[in-house]
């Protein structure tokens, strides 16, 4: 995926300059806030400072023109907003409002000269009051570069933006049909393409057995090279692994063809007609290459997390499955998905019955979260018709022996976790969700404003 662009507006005041005030500090400022954001990854759009009405104009044009995928905005000294309103308000480019300052304390000056300086939070407050009035979604995050983590939390502002966008027009397969008899993610073409543009794409039996035929056996080969190199082989078994590996080299090839940002399979639907063998170490490892993955037909929950793939590397589909009681953690798991790029552990393939139809084996890789602070995330429909996104900070813990033989992870809540599940149902959440590592709440909570989402946060 391409690099991310933000045009980056410095907002002043015209009355500072007609006064012969000096820019020297404010434009160092300027700068280094330009190289913080490309340190994130970020092509920079620079701007000159503006200040009135047709500076604002030109800038915003500027940065559509040039292919912006935000506008992060920086307050260099108060900035009237009718000034600026028009242009921001009149974008489709999302608002990302960067509040901060040069100095990190005013308590070791030694005059109030300084304070022409840092004064542009007044500046900040009087255009995101224009923002709320004109209905124009924006999100802000405020701290000293160096003394906080303001840069990071405005470039996961900036990311949460592109996934939003990323959303609209994403492409997800379905492999199979849907769990029969599972009703709370159940969505149909039209609702996906009309409420969140997303493009379902259906295989049927004939289709997945045409990109299995397709499948050479020198690509089988090299691929259970890769698989030998980048997991631990736990069974011995060439006809099973070769079948395994071209089943998911199938899967693959649909991806690819098809042109997917994410996919879903139902292991009900998998048998000798078709795939011949549940793809589960390609489900992991499509995530982990940045394609969306939900499982038994969960085509909503694929797209989004293919969606917030684009922007945030650790992020996988995860299911709650049970309550630790005892030591106040949820563990959460699955058949044998989940994505191996935030595994603790190399994964270990074994080989596994498949009691559930007549393609009676698949390879599964088992591997354990890696602990760490995330955002728990659940797109649900609520009583009114509508969607909503559930969010909740985590912590991802250690794990407990005994559960190597399968994917397993722990995490503690806020709350005590019957709270918290009460709570999940009580809004309505579904069984299914995903996890966000290393990102702010507020981040995700932007994300789902730009999709249209209510966002609910417990």
């Amino acid at each position: 995926m391409k690099n991310i662009k933000v045009g980056l507006l410095p907002l002043y005041i015209k009355l500072y300059d007609d006064c012969g005030t000096d820019r020297v500090y404010t434009s160092a400022f300027y700068n280094k806030i330009a190289g913080l954001l490309k340190a994130q990854g970020f092509d920079v759009i620079k701007s000159d400072y503006c200040r009135i009405k047709s500076e604002f104009k030109t800038a915003v044009e500027t940065f559509e023109n040039e292919g912006a995928d935000a506008i992060v905005t920086l307050h260099m000294a108060y900035s009237p907003s009718l000034e600026s309103i028009d242009a921001l308000a009149g974008t489709k480019l999302p608002i990302v409002v960067l509040d901060s300052t040069g100095d990190y304390s005013l308590s070791a000056l030694d005059s109030p000269a300084p304070i022409g300086n840092n004064h542009g939070i007044h500046g900040v407050m009087d255009m995101c009051n224009l923002l709320k009035q004109r209905g124009k979604p924006y999100a802000i995050a405020a701290g000293h570069t160096a003394n906080s983590n303001v840069i990071k939390k405005t470039a996961d502002l900036v990311r949460a933006a592109v996934a939003a966008k990323a959303l609209n027009g994403s492409k997800v397969g379905a492999f199979g049909t849907s769990f029969d008899g599972m009703g709370d993610f159940l969505i149909s073409k039209e609702d996906a393409k009309d409420i969140f543009g997303i493009e379902i794409v259906s295989f049927s039996d004939e289709q997945m057995k045409a990109l299995v035929d397709g499948v050479s056996n020198d690509a089988v080969e090299q691929e259970k090279e890769n698989y030998k190199k980048d997991y631990v082989i736990a069974f011995e078994d060439e006809e099973l692994f070769g079948k395994a590996v071209k089943s998911a080299l199938a899967v693959r090839r649909g991806i690819e063809e098809k042109g997917l940002d994410a996919f879903s399979v139902n292991f009900l639907d998998v048998n000798t007609k078709n795939l011949g063998s549940m793809p589960f170490v390609e489900c992991c490892k499509q995530m982990q290459m940045g394609v969306g993955y939900a499982g038994e037909g969960d085509v909503l929950t694929a797209s989004f997390v293919g969606a917030l793939l684009k922007v945030f590397k650790d992020v996988s589909f995860i299911e709650i499955f049970c309550p630790d009681w005892k030591n106040d953690k949820l563990l959460i798991s699955h058949m044998g998905e989940m994505n191996y790029g935030v595994a603790c552990n190399k994964p270990v393939l074994e080989k596994s019955n498949f009691v559930y139809t007549d393609a009676k084996f698949a390879l599964k890789g088992f591997a354990e979260f890696k602990t760490g602070n995330a955002v728990f995330g659940n797109v649900y429909k609520d009583s009114d018709g509508k969607y909503k996104l559930l969010l909740s900070s985590v912590e991802m813990c250690e794990g407990e022996s005994g559960f190597e033989h399968s994917i397993r992870g722990w995490f503690k809540a806020k709350m005590p976790i019957a709270q918290f599940l009460e709570t999940l149902s009580e809004y309505g959440a579904i069984h299914h969700s995903f996890l966000v590592y290393d990102t702010d709440i507020k981040a995700l909570e932007y994300f789902g404003r730009l999709v249209g989402l209510g966002v609910n946060k417990i």
